[in-house]
């Protein structure tokens, strides 16, 4: 990402910052880079899961993980930048998966279980001593969970107009 590009500011706060200097039509455009962006942050979370659920096989199980958290943790940023404007791609983001904005249906479930989710996601990437029975949930299982939170992501964006 370049230095000069909008996700660099939290938008959100541009757009509050410049509403008395520019017009409506400009800050408009800064709305509708947030919106493009989180699109796209969409759409990877979508190839994420598409990877997660063709890794078949018993021993393919760090793979559903590993991608199956990314799809989640992509949907996640992408409802954090739409709503909130936050978007940060240093490492520590990744504990920020379950920071979902209020008015995210079933936030603290969801908060729970990506959290869950991330430190499984650890083991799968990074602890070659483990083995599934490690995880707190089965990889298929996580797998289902990544699907509905994408979809309840997805609703809630469109009902944002975003999507």
């Amino acid at each position: 990402m370049e230095d000069n590009h909008v996700l660099n500011l939290n938008p959100h706060k541009t757009m509050r910052c410049l509403a008395g200097i520019l017009t409506p039509a400009e800050i408009s455009k800064i709305q509708d880079e947030i919106n493009a962006n989180a699109i796209q942050l969409m759409r990877l979370a979508d190839a994420h899961l598409r990877f997660a659920k063709s890794a078949s096989g018993q021993l393919s199980w760090r793979q559903r993980v590993s991608r199956g958290y990314y799809s989640c943790y992509s949907a996640s940023k992408a409802v954090r930048l739409a709503v909130q404007g936050t978007y940060d791609t240093d490492v520590k983001d990744h504990k920020q998966i379950g920071d979902l904005p209020a008015g995210f249906p079933n936030r603290q479930t969801w908060k729970d279980l990506l959290t869950k989710f991330r430190a499984d996601r650890n083991i799968a990437d990074y602890d070659h001593s483990e083995t599934e029975n490690a995880l707190e949930l089965p990889s298929t299982q996580y797998l289902d969970e990544a699907t509905a939170f994408i979809a309840e992501a997805k609703a809630f964006l469109r009902d944002r107009g975003v999507l």
